[in-house]
């Protein structure tokens, strides 16, 4: 077999492997939510620790934080900034290729004491090891620190990377106090719902700003085309497999032009 066709072949491979085992994962999660029925948050603590469980309520918090880029009141915020920076390299001909890479240069996350409500009473929620889906607040470029705009660690940060070839966004993403939420994990010893116990069978902790139907839907999506993609993967490594052995070995290609040559000379 052609050994770069059997790499590329490998590769595609690959990846269409890990596209299947995250669309098994999303499969799961779609799964467990299915098969719960919603309970009330005022009747989680009666549950055995390691229930699984999921709840609908509304998100209050005892202190609102105040989310560091927007200023908007919050229970939970996270915010990022990613550096975008532009670099060259050099492929097998000699020739410098532009490529771009981006790297978290600053991470913040936040949350206060939190807790689900609903008619039937209340029940506390640990974000620790949750997948957390919020509302995007800010989305934006930001500015290099020697406009003056950064400050304290961020300006820090910046600072030490404001002679290099890169651009800044920062972002950040809130769950606001007060807002419906739809929440997805485990019975905690004192009642509290938070992330599966080690050991668990269930790996799913989720505090989602959408609905149950909105999950689903999206979810169901997300497995089409990761099923999608993964079948052209497949697909293109097999043919790029097939190619390669129907060429052959490149070495015996090399030694047969080079012998040709050499006759001819």
């Amino acid at each position: 077999m052609n050994l770069v066709l059997g790499l590329c072949a490998a590769v595609a491979g690959v990846f269409a492997i890990g596209l299947l085992w995250w669309r098994n994962r999303v499969g799961k999660e779609l799964a467990l939510m299915a098969s719960l029925e919603t309970s009330g948050a005022g009747t989680v603590a009666q549950q055995p620790p390691g229930t699984a469980v999921e709840v609908k309520g509304a998100l209050r918090v005892r202190s609102p934080l105040t989310a560091e880029f927007s200023g908007q009141p919050s229970a939970y915020f996270k915010c990022e900034i990613e550096r975008e920076e532009v670099y060259y390299e050099r492929d097998s001909q000699g020739r410098d290729q532009r490529r771009t890479r981006t790297t978290t240069v600053y991470s913040n996350v936040k949350y206060g004491q939190c807790l689900v409500e609903d008619s039937t009473g209340r029940v506390g929620i640990d974000f620790d090891g949750a997948t957390v889906e919020a509302v995007q607040t800010v989305s934006e470029p930001t500015a290099a620190p020697s406009s003056g705009t950064g400050s304290g660690i961020i300006g820090g940060v910046l600072s030490a990377l404001s002679n290099s070839n890169s651009t800044f966004m920062r972002k950040e993403m809130i769950l606001a106090p007060d807002i419906p939420v739809y929440v997805l994990g485990e019975v905690q010893q004192g009642g509290l719902i938070g992330k599966p116990a080690k050991g668990s069978k269930n790996k799913t902790f989720v505090i989602s700003h959408k609905s149950e139907e909105e999950r689903t839907k999206s979810l169901t999506s997300t497995t089409r085309w990761l099923l999608v993609i993964a079948i052209i993967l497949l697909g293109l490594a097999a043919g790029l497999a097939a190619w390669g052995v129907k060429i052959g070995p490149q070495s015996k290609v090399t030694a047969a032009n080079t012998g040709l040559i050499l006759k001819i000379a």
